[in-house]
């Protein structure tokens, strides 16, 4: 009879919590929602968060409050991400390959692994970018390839962080190109793009969304775009392969939250992303600013970051990449 009593119990305190998980879930979501952007006001990451967040309170009747926590080629950002509650209250842009290699290039002191952050939907892939100042000598890759040569280091080109897309990109085209590069890191390339522009740096290195306007107003010189063939948005500029340098390189952008999220939550976030990035308004914003489109949902998701960082760690393992 104790027996019967104790199991009866039991089964109703699991009913109860099911039942009050489930509740929560039909309410959520309840108040505002965080959303973690962990680069710095004004740049691609910042702007595409702000145009999501805009829509997705549309159709989830809350706020989204967008937040800044640049630091570290966005480990703070993730970090803080990944130590948030799993509620749903907190949603934070990922960047790859940024948010793949962290965990392997900085094993000893990174806070978060991939498996702190549940993906929910990727957003943007946005290919790499080279350009130097409308001022600037070099009309193409090969006048300054040709001034690095002559002077090793003396080519200083932007970066946003080591192991991310740009400082990848950089690398790889040095590397083919046999040259040596000069890397000053940025909290974003709104930073960088001011620092080109200003005169403080030489190059560039971003992606096609942060130069596409600059090229097109004429204050800023593509020289190559990382990419299999070349953009509508700048069709102008050559892609490095048709210059001599197998440069394949892209940034995207998406959307997780920390690991442990009740999945009637999470089922709910990946429903409210697709429709937004379907949205006709928002495709047509994103088109505006030159960020192509690129949705994987959940698990399909999840399982692209995790292809990508086995891949980028079986590179690191055999030539890892460590700060000029």
């Amino acid at each position: 009879m104790r027996l019967l009593t104790t199991t009866t119990s039991t089964a109703l305190a699991v009913l109860g919590v099911a039942w009050g998980s489930q509740a929560w879930a039909a309410d959520y979501p309840s108040k505002p929602i965080e959303m973690v952007v962990a680069y710095g006001a004004g740049g691609s990451t910042d702007t595409m968060a702000r145009i999501f967040a805009k829509y997705a309170e549309e159709e989830l009747g809350q706020r989204m409050v967008v937040v800044n926590k640049p630091g570290a080629g966005g480990e703070l950002g993730w970090v803080y991400l990944a130590n948030s509650e799993p509620d749903g209250y907190t949603i934070g842009l990922i960047n790859s390959p940024s948010v793949e290699t962290h965990p392997f290039t900085r094993a000893d002191t990174v806070g978060y692994t991939l498996n702190d952050l549940l993906p929910l939907a990727n957003v943007v892939t946005d290919p790499g970018v080279l350009a130097v100042a409308a001022d600037s000598p070099w009309q193409s890759l090969d006048e300054m390839v040709q001034a690095v040569r002559a002077e090793p280091r003396s080519v200083t080109v932007s970066h946003e962080g080591i192991g991310g897309d740009d400082h990848l990109a950089a690398l790889n085209f040095a590397s083919t190109a046999g040259i040596e590069l000069n890397f000053v890191s940025f909290n974003g390339n709104a930073e960088a793009t001011a620092a080109l522009l200003g005169g403080h740096i030489d190059a560039f290195e971003g992606n096609m969304s942060e130069a596409a306007s600059h090229i097109g107003e004429g204050d800023v010189r593509g020289l190559a775009v990382w990419s299999g063939e070349r953009m509508d948005a700048i069709t102008d500029v050559p892609t490095g392969a048709e210059q001599g340098y197998e440069v394949i390189s892209s940034a995207s952008r998406g959307l997780a939250l920390p690991a442990g999220v009740p999945d009637e939550v999470y089922q709910r976030l990946i429903e409210v992303s697709r429709s937004v990035i379907e949205n006709p308004e928002f495709v047509a914003e994103l088109d505006k600013l030159n960020m192509p489109l690129d949705p994987l949902y959940g698990d399909e998701y999840a399982a692209s970051l995790e292809a990508s960082q086995q891949s980028l760690k079986a590179v690191w393992d055999k030539n890892p990449w460590i700060e000029p």
